[in-house]
């Protein structure tokens, strides 16, 4: 396994021990992007790891509706750069579905995450294959009312892209995404996309990808 799975591996624990099913359903808004950075004071091999965090592409949801909690489909930028001239090694987005399943209110699960697409208005689509796809599920809840059980659904992979594709995907003219999981494929058409989720890519390249984007 390579670091970048490991540190994806990582960040997948942290988002599930830390979110619930009771604490999704009191979250009313997802919190600004932020950028974090690996603690490398135990790490010999001179490599150090920034992602991202809250990038949602839509408050669309997969099955048509609105998001107004936490939850929904996220492109996480995340680069392995080397501490001595911060030249980078990889260059991943984490792609993680924060779903539901509801056997009275159905589900916005996808299945195993296997492909990402991006048009962006010029040249051809960036197509990028989805490695170390898993699922993982929450807590099993119960409604007597509704007479359904419910559970938070987690499916997660990365997908490797070179810095020129991801220049190409920040400075896209008319931006869409499709996403493929074996259960089903979801588009974000332009209209679709979060006023947000552009400049977001923009402020983790400006920040960590000038520097060595080229090598």
């Amino acid at each position: 396994m390579n670091r970048i799975s490991v540190i994806i591996l990582a960040i997948i624990g942290t988002t599930i021990a830390a979110v619930t099913p009771a604490e999704a359903q009191i979250c009313f808004g997802l919190g600004k992007f932020r950028i974090e950075q690996s603690d490398d004071r135990f790490s010999a091999d001179g490599l150090t790891t920034v992602s991202g965090k809250n990038n949602r592409i839509s408050k669309k949801s997969v099955n048509g509706g609105t998001h107004i909690g936490c939850d929904g489909m996220f492109v996480e930028p995340v680069a392995i750069k080397r501490q001595a001239d911060g030249s980078i090694v990889g260059l991943s987005f984490y792609v993680h579905n924060d779903a539901f399943d509801d056997t009275a209110f159905g589900s916005t699960s996808i299945g195993t995450l296997r492909r990402i697409a991006f048009v962006t208005g010029e040249g051809q689509p960036i197509s990028l294959p989805i490695t170390d796809g898993g699922t993982r599920w929450g807590r099993i809840t119960y409604n007597s009312a509704s007479r359904s059980a419910s559970s938070q659904v987690f499916e997660t992979g990365i997908a490797e892209l070179t810095p020129e594709q991801f220049r190409r995907i920040i400075n896209a003219t008319l931006l869409a995404v499709r996403i493929e999981g074996n259960g089903r494929t979801v588009t974000y058409e332009a209209r679709d996309i979060s006023k947000s989720f552009i400049p977001n890519l923009r402020t983790f390249y400006a920040a960590h990808l000038t520097q060595g984007a080229g090598q």
